[in-house]
């Protein structure tokens, strides 16, 4: 056979095996094509739709968290500003704010204002155009859930769900699905020191009346007399402030134990007959010179030879005005009857605790109630809840530490001062109880107390530093410097770790004693206390009691949040970080004042 067709037919087998390679090839083309087609027409609209129910409900879940952390914040900013001491009624509040907030939201444009809070998790389903919300209180320490009616709970967290519609699911018998979101919110910890003066000033406006005790046995078989005193400024009834009329600093004598008598002199001009007996070297008329006095009559009482000083504006007791009134006009307290200033004297010296020494201090002359255990405590008692603006000042720092201790992670600390500032929550400072420079009465200690804040979770110290404060009696002089250096001393070394620190200053004075720790000069001793506490990172909150007009300027000098200079600035302003100043002239107000301050500090920082 011819090679040419050799060579034709080997080309003609090539070429037919290109043409069923390229026919099979072909056929292939066409099935991907037609697979192509397929999931064109059916399996892409299918991931289409998917994609748009996936991102539909994504958007649903996203503006639901979005509603759910808006109430979470509000729930916890209602928390933490409650002027509420009652914790279940703060928590509820909460809840009740939180769902205001919620219920303003959307989602996919549909209003959540079908909303509703569920007592438990497992009612948290949720069909089309609806929502529901389950509330816990968190404990900030353990973060269990603590009952609504415990004031650790503290952390608000909200559990939440709605229903989704899908757009394409009710072509698959799916109408909607169902979205959950969780927010928790809370208040910083907070780890603040109050520092309360107990200056002598501190019950300047307690209603007081100055007596004269004395026999006169001229009257009868002899009886006792109670005289009310006037001295230089007029009759010495009504408010200590008004009979003393001291410096715009007040006055150092005091209703109640350590009362501190000579310091009327200074001033109003009477003298303290103790004093006189001391500097004249007498037998003094106040029981002929003895202490204690229960059982005892007046020093001129046969067979005592006491020199009465009628020649002078002298005075034997200052009692307390229980009754509020400028003039005692009676009253009766715990079911003990005071009819009159008698029974008043004769009670604050235990002179009606028996018939014994109801007849024996010659009280009998003169009072006209029966004799009883309990009559001392009772004026006491009365008198304490005169004591003013003392009294009121415990009042509402009481009411402020329990609305933070209600509404936020709050640990707490306490610095007492007058011209000094104790060491430890059962530090003293020692007096004579009726008169320091005769001196007459009983020496003993008088509660100056410190409490160190702790750095130890849970231990807030809330019981400890109210107790501290209610134990606080007036005192000495007012060294505001050495407070806010030991309080910022305490913060500096106990504080919790990213807490916020604060110092709250309570004064009703200016700094008046040249006596550091930083400085001789007292108000630069003041300033660079607010210093220390600046660079700390420590703001203070000072608030002034203006119980005299004329210190307002002074107190506004030393204590003002706008001038923020070391050298001449006022406390807050030095300390920053977001302390202010509160002038309050009326001790009435103290409360608000102090509220006030408690929903400032217990600011949102967190929403975990």
């Amino acid at each position: 056979m011819p090679n040419y067709l050799k060579t034709t037919k080997k080309t003609s087998k090539v070429e037919s095996a290109n043409t069923g390679s390229r026919l099979a090839r072909k056929a292939d083309g066409q099935g991907i094509l037609s697979l192509l087609m397929l999931f064109s027409l059916t399996l892409f609209p299918l991931i289409v739709v998917l994609s748009f129910e996936f991102s539909r409900l994504y958007l649903a879940k996203q503006e639901l968290q979005n509603a759910c952390d808006a109430a979470a914040l509000t729930g916890s900013a209602t928390l933490a500003s409650s002027d509420n001491v009652n914790p279940t009624q703060a928590h509820l509040d909460a809840i009740e704010s939180a769902l205001k907030i919620f219920k303003a939201n959307t989602n996919l444009g549909l209003p959540l204002s079908n909303s509703s809070v569920v007592s438990s998790p497992a009612m948290l389903a949720c069909n089309i155009g609806e929502a529901k919300l389950y509330f816990e209180f968190l404990n900030p320490v353990t973060s269990a859930v603590e009952p609504i009616s415990s004031p650790n709970g503290k952390v608000v967290k909200i559990s939440s769900c709605t229903g989704a519609e899908l757009a394409f699911g009710k072509f698959l018998g799916i109408k909607s699905w169902g979205v959950t979101a969780v927010s928790t919110s809370a208040v910083p910890k907070l780890d603040i020191v109050v520092c309360f003066d107990v200056s002598g000033s501190m019950d300047d406006q307690t209603p007081v009346t100055f007596i004269k005790r004395k026999w006169d046995d001229t009257l009868g078989t002899g009886k006792i007399v109670y005289s009310p005193v006037t001295g230089a400024n007029g009759p010495m009834q009504g408010k200590i402030f008004d009979i003393i009329k001291p410096a715009a600093t007040g006055t150092s004598l005091n209703a109640t134990y350590p009362q501190i008598l000579t310091e009327s002199y200074w001033s109003a001009k009477s003298y303290f007959t103790e004093y006189l007996a001391a500097y004249y070297g007498v037998v003094g008329l106040r029981s002929g010179g003895a202490y204690p006095e229960a059982g005892a009559p007046p020093g001129n009482c046969p067979p005592g030879n006491a020199f009465t000083f009628d020649g002078f504006k002298s005075f034997t007791d200052v009692v307390v005005n229980i009754d509020g009134n400028k003039t005692f006009g009676g009253t009766t307290y715990d079911g003990y009857y005071f009819p009159d200033i008698n029974t008043l004297v004769e009670a604050a010296r235990g002179n009606l605790e028996s018939d014994t020494v109801f007849k024996s201090s010659k009280a009998n002359t003169s009072v006209s109630v029966t004799p009883r255990a309990g009559y001392q405590k009772a004026y006491m008692n009365a008198a304490a809840l005169q004591l003013k603006p003392m009294a009121e000042a415990k009042s509402a720092l009481l009411t402020m530490n329990q609305i933070l201790n209600t509404d936020a992670d709050v640990h707490f600390g306490f610095v007492a001062f007058d011209s000094e500032i104790g060491a430890a929550a059962n530090s003293t400072e020692t007096w004579y109880n009726i008169d320091d420079y005769a001196p007459f009465g009983t020496k003993q200690g008088f509660p100056i107390p410190h409490v160190p804040i702790s750095p130890t979770a849970g231990n807030t110290q809330f019981d400890k530093v109210n107790d501290a404060l209610n134990s606080c009696v007036a005192m000495g002089s007012t060294n505001i410097g050495a407070a806010v250096h030991a309080a910022t001393q305490d913060l500096k070394t106990n504080a919790r770790l990213g807490s916020v620190k604060a110092i709250l200053l309570f004064t009703d004075g200016e700094p008046t004693v040249p006596s550091g720790p930083l400085s001789a000069d007292p108000k630069a001793n003041a300033r660079m206390a607010a210093v220390e506490a600046r660079d700390a990172g420590i703001a203070v909150y000072t608030v002034g009691l203006a119980q005299n007009p004329v210190i307002i300027p002074d107190q506004k000098d030393i204590l003002n949040d706008t001038n923020s200079d070391p050298t001449t600035g006022g406390m807050a302003g030095i300390a920053g970080h977001g302390g202010t100043f509160t002038l309050v002239t009326d001790s009435s107000e103290l409360r608000t004042s102090f509220a006030k301050i408690a929903r400032h500090l217990v600011k949102l920082i967190s929403n975990k």
